[in-house]
C-alpha cells in the first residue's frame, strides 16, 4: 500500500511516541477494490517531489524530521473497512486536528480538489518478522497508485510470505477509535456509505465497483460519443435513429391536410436524424468565432425540423390555424432556440426548442387575433374555455353562434358565474374585425365617420348663395376642388360616395375624407371673412386657437358643447 511517508509511521507508532494521537486511517480517491480486503499489505512510502500530499508543516511532521523518525519495512496492513464520505472542510478539519495530524487541512483539501466525495480506509496495522525488500516496493507499470502488487525483477507477480504477526493496537482500542471517528462523519452528515470486510459488506462493495465501472465507462463513451458518427462510414449510420416517435405516420397525416408541402415532406425525410451528442458537438460552433458556425446553424435547424412538423401539426389539430402557416412559425421557433440557447439553460437543447416552437406559434399563429398582444400563459386560459365549450355546445365553431347563445354556452359549461364575467368571455372570443372589411361595406360607413358637418355644411349651401360657395372653392387647390364638386354635386355632377371619388383620382377613400374635411375648413373661413355667415355659426364647426389654426370640432367636442349650453347656472 503506497501512503505518505509521515502517515506510515503514525500507523506503525500507535501512540507510542505521540501519546496523543493514534492514527488509524488514511485517505483515498477512488474506490478500493474487494480482492485486496482481507489481504497483508507493506507500506510503500511515495518518494520524490510527486508525493501524496503537499501543503505546509505541521508540528508532527517537524518533530517526525526532527527525530529522524521513519517507518520500517516490517509492517503490514490490513483494510478492516471501506468508508464513502463527503468532503467538507468541517470534517477534514476534525480529522487532521485529532485522528491524522501528519498535515493540515489545505493539504488534504487540495487532495481532493476536484471530488466531491473521497475514500477513507480504516487500517489494521501490524509486525511482522520478516522485511520486505526495498527492490520489491518499487512502483511498477502494473496496479493502482495507493494499492499494487508485488512483482520481482523479471516483472513476474510475487507472493511474499512472513509469520509472527502482532498487531500495533489492541481490537478494543481500533474499536474505540473507529466508532469515534464515525459518530464524526454521522454527525456532520458527512458518511456516504460503508463497506465492512464481511460478506455482507464486501458484496456490496463489489456491486458499488461494478456500477462505478459502468458509470465512468457511459462518461468515457458521453466524453467520446462524436467519434462513432464522424469517424464512422455513412452505410453504418444510414439507419440510426434515436427517435421513438412514428415520424413517417405524421409525415403522411400532413400531407392529406396539405398536400402542398410535399416537396418540404420529401426535403425533412431525407434529413439524416440527429446522433449521440450531435446536438452538443454543433451547439459549440453556434456563439463564437468558430469557421464552422454557419454549419453548425444550418445543421441544428435541419435536425430539428422534423420536430416542428410534428408541432405544427399538433397546433393544427388544438386550433385550425393553417398547418403551413403554423409549420412556418415553428421554424422560426427554432432558429429563435438556437440563438438564445447557452450553458445556462436547464435541460436538453431538443427540449428547450420545442418550448420556443410552442410559444412562437401560441403567440403568431393564434386562431383569433387580438387588438392587443395577449400574453402565453393566458392563451392557455382561454383555449380550455373554447375547449370547454366545444365539448358542451357539440359545435366546431363559435362564430356560427349569436351572442345570446354564446352567453348561456359561458353561463353552463365555462363556469361563468356572473353576468359581467360572460360578457368579459364574450369580448374575448369574438375576433376582431379588420377595419378593411368595415370600409369595403357601405351599409357599415356610418360606423366609422363623423357626417354632422356635412349636414350642416348642406344647410349653409341651402340658405346662402351657392355663387358664393362657388366663389370659395375656386380658392381651393385643383384636387380639393374635384372631390367637393363630386362630393356636393356643383356643376351638375351627381353627388357620389367616398369610395367613387376615390376611384376616380386614384386614392383611398379615408383619403379623400381628409381632403375634404380641410377644403371644407378652408370654404367656411372663406366663407365667415366675406362675412357670409355669422361668427356664432363659423364658431360651431370651426375652432381657433392662438396662433391662427382652425380645424373642424369633432361631434363629440359639439355634443359637450351643447349640453353645457343646456345645464341651468348654479348658485
Amino acid at each position: 500500500m503506497r501512503e505518505d511517508q509521515n502517515s506510515i509511521f503514525l500507523l506503525q507508532d500507535a501512540g507510542r511516541h505521540y501519546d496523543k494521537y493514534c492514527q488509524i486511517t488514511v485517505f483515498g480517491r477512488n474506490i478500493i477494490r474487494p480482492e485486496f480486503f482481507r489481504q497483508y499489505m507493506y507500506f510503500a512510502p511515495f518518494t520524490g517531489y510527486n508525493g501524496k500530499y503537499r501543503g505546509g508543516v505541521t508540528d508532527i511532521m517537524m518533530s517526525i524530521e526532527d527525530n529522524s523518525c521513519v517507518p520500517t519495512s516490517n509492517y503490514v496492513a490490513v483494510i478492516d473497512t471501506e468508508v464513502e464520505f463527503r468532503v467538507t472542510p468541517s470534517v477534514i478539519r476534525q480529522l487532521s486536528r485529532e485522528h491524522m495530524p501528519a498535515w493540515g487541512i489545505k493539504p488534504y483539501l487540495d487532495y481532493f480538489s476536484d471530488r466531491k466525495s473521497g475514500i477513507l480506509l480504516f487500517l489494521r496495522v501490524y509486525k511482522v518478522s520478516k522485511a520486505l525488500p526495498s527492490a520489491f516496493l518499487e512502483k511498477g507499470s502494473k496496479g493502482s497508485s495507493q494499492v499494487l502488487k508485488l512483482y520481482d525483477l523479471n516483472g513476474e507477480e510475487l507472493i511474499f510470505s512472513t509469520d509472527v504477526l502482532e498487531p500495533v493496537i489492541s481490537d478494543n482500542k481500533f474499536s474505540y477509535l473507529k466508532d469515534e471517528i464515525l459518530h464524526l462523519l454521522k454527525v456532520e452528515n458527512a458518511l456516504l456509505a460503508l463497506y465492512e470486510s464481511t460478506d455482507s459488506g464486501l458484496q456490496s462493495l463489489q456491486e458499488r465497483v461494478i456500477a462505478d465501472r459502468e458509470i465512468q465507462g457511459t462518461k468515457d463513451r458521453w466524453n467520446n460519443r462524436h467519434l462513432q458518427w464522424v469517424d464512422a462510414d455513412e452505410d453504418e449510420l444510414e439507419d440510426f435513429d434515436m427517435a421513438q416517435l412514428d415520424y413517417e405516420s405524421i409525415y403522411q397525416e400532413v400531407l392529406e391536410i396539405s398536400p402542398g408541402m410535399k416537396d418540404v415532406i420529401d426535403y425533412v425525410r431525407n434529413i439524416q436524424a440527429a446522433r449521440l451528442g450531435e446536438y452538443d458537438y454543433y451547439l459549440k460552433d453556434i456563439h463564437t468565432d468558430s469557421p464552422n458556425k454557419e454549419f453548425a446553424e444550418n445543421r441544428l435547424f435541419d435536425m430539428s425540423m422534423r420536430a416542428s412538423v410534428k408541432s405544427a401539426l399538433y397546433h393544427y389539430k388544438k386550433t385550425g390555424v393553417d398547418i403551413e402557416d403554423t409549420f412556418q412559425e415553428a421554424c422560426i421557433g427554432i432558429i429563435m432556440a438556437t440563438r438564445k440557447y447557452n450553458d445556462n439553460v436547464m435541460g436538453l437543447f431538443p427540449s428547450y426548442v420545442s418550448m420556443w416552437m410552442r410559444q412562437v406559434m401560441d403567440r403568431n399563429a393564434s386562431p383569433y387575433d387580438r387588438n392587443m398582444r395577449i400574453p402565453v400563459h393566458y392563451r392557455e386560459h382561454i383555449h380550455q374555455v373554447m375547449q370547454l365549450l366545444f365539448d358542451g355546445c357539440q359545435c366546431d365553431d363559435i362564430n356560427e353562434m349569436d351572442n345570446c347563445e354564446l352567453y348561456s354556452a359561458l353561463m353552463k359549461y365555462a363556469g361563468c358565474n356572473t353576468t359581467q364575467e360572460a360578457y368579459h368571455w364574450i369580448s374575448i372570443l369574438r375576433p376582431s374585425e379588420s377595419i378593411e372589411d368595415i370600409l369595403e361595406d357601405p351599409l357599415r360607413e356610418e360606423f366609422l365617420k363623423d357626417t354632422d358637418y356635412e349636414n350642416r355644411f348642406d344647410e349653409w349651401i341651402d340658405i346662402n348663395d351657392r355663387k358664393v360657395i362657388r366663389d370659395a372653392i375656386n380658392t381651393l387647390s385643383e384636387r380639393e376642388q374635384k372631390i367637393l364638386i363630386r362630393r356636393y354635386g356643383f356643376d351638375d355632377y351627381p353627388l357620389t360616395s367616398l369610395e367613387g371619388i376615390g376611384r376616380t383620382i386614384g386614392i383611398t377613400r379615408e383619403r379623400v375624407r381628409q381632403i375634404e374635411v380641410k377644403a371644407l375648413t378652408k370654404v367656411l373661413k372663406y366663407c365667415y371673412q366675406q362675412r357670409f355667415i355669422s361668427r356664432e355659426q363659423y364658431l360651431s364647426v370651426l375652432t381657433e386657437d392662438n396662433t391662427g389654426n382652425v380645424k373642424l370640432k369633432g361631434k363629440y367636442q359639439r355634443k359637450k358643447e351643447d349640453t353645457s349650453k343646456k345645464r341651468k347656472p348654479t348658485k
